[in-house]
């Protein structure tokens, strides 16, 4: 049977749209780099692509808020750390002055003055902000958590963000339990100590000072301590959450690391199964390309056609 012009021409136009076709998936493919391009080329390899693309994304979140948790652990730590090196050097203050029978004028002056300033400088540690948060005011983070005096009007309640599954990290604290506050006075313990102290000493009546007691409760139960003790048992409060806090440092620093890993590995499994084999996608690129080249070439020799001579020039 005679093959008409007309269906000649159809036959190369169909045969010119599947070689097009292979060349422009092989470029797609080199340009890409991906060999799994649309659902379409697998179902079940695509799925599983999409499934690792956000697993890879939720570890990227995590690394996101540790890097948030990160700068404000280390923030909180040097808070608490630069008010247990002053509280420590004041407690040898403390003791100097519970063992001095009498003070004349100026020496009661500089020292009531040096405990009122360390105290000062306690609740200004209490009020340490990361931007425009208080960290230690938990969810209450737009106003300063301590008062003056080292009352505290924070909240209990903390902010959390996840670092890993069933993971989540502080972005802000219960200052009442990282300062050690007074459950009875709804102040920070060594804050009270330190005020209460210069004001016996301003008194002059540092005889006071063997006899005086604070009712203390950090929510072990209330107990009547006198100033000394009183003064250790919240700085040690401060220090216990300050250790709490270099223990969440180095726990985001391994989740980091170990969640870098995850995925790195979960982005390899992905590459199996979508990245193209570059010698194999170049030789069959080179394959189409040819093929369409001889097509043309077919083409050109029935350009005694008119129709064809419209779509080829």
């Amino acid at each position: 049977m005679r093959v008409t012009n007309q269906e000649l021409f159809d036959i190369l136009l169909r045969y010119d749209r599947l070689r097009n076709s292979q060349l422009k998936r092989a470029t797609e493919e080199i340009s890409s780099g991906k060999s799994l391009l649309f659902p379409s080329d697998n179902p079940v390899d695509f799925a599983r692509k999409l499934r690792f693309e956000r697993l890879v994304g939720k570890l990227k979140r995590f690394n996101r808020n540790i890097d948030l948790t990160s700068s404000i652990l280390s923030t909180a730590e040097t808070s608490l750390n630069s008010s247990v090196n002053l509280l420590q050097e004041a407690r040898v203050k403390i003791v100097q002055v519970l063992n001095t029978g009498a003070l004349n004028g100026e020496d009661a002056k500089v020292l009531a003055d040096y405990f009122r300033k360390v105290a000062e400088y306690i609740v200004n540690m209490g009020n340490t902000r990361v931007g425009d948060s208080y960290i230690f005011g938990g969810v209450k983070s737009q106003s300063p958590p301590f008062g003056s005096d080292g009352t505290y009007s924070g909240e209990a309640v903390e902010t959390t963000v996840s670092v890993a599954n069933g993971v989540d990290i502080n972005t802000t604290f219960n200052g009442g339990d990282y300062f050690g506050v007074n459950r009875v006075s709804n102040k920070i313990t060594v804050v009270e100590v330190l005020n209460r102290i210069a004001d016996i000493i301003e008194s002059g009546n540092l005889s006071q000072l063997q006899t005086e007691t604070i009712t203390v409760d950090l929510g072990d139960g209330a107990e009547d301590l006198k100033l000394l003790d009183a003064f250790d048992k919240g700085l040690s409060r401060i220090m216990a959450f300050r250790s709490i806090l270099g223990t969440k440092e180095r726990i985001v620093e391994s989740l980091k690391t170990q969640n870098e890993a995850i995925a790195l590995h979960f982005r390899e499994l992905q590459s199996k199964i979508e990245d193209a084999d570059y010698a194999s996608v170049i030789s069959e690129y080179e394959k189409a390309k040819t093929a369409y080249q001889a097509l043309l070439a077919s083409i050109e020799q029935t350009q005694n056609l008119s129709l064809l001579n419209y779509f080829v020039k």
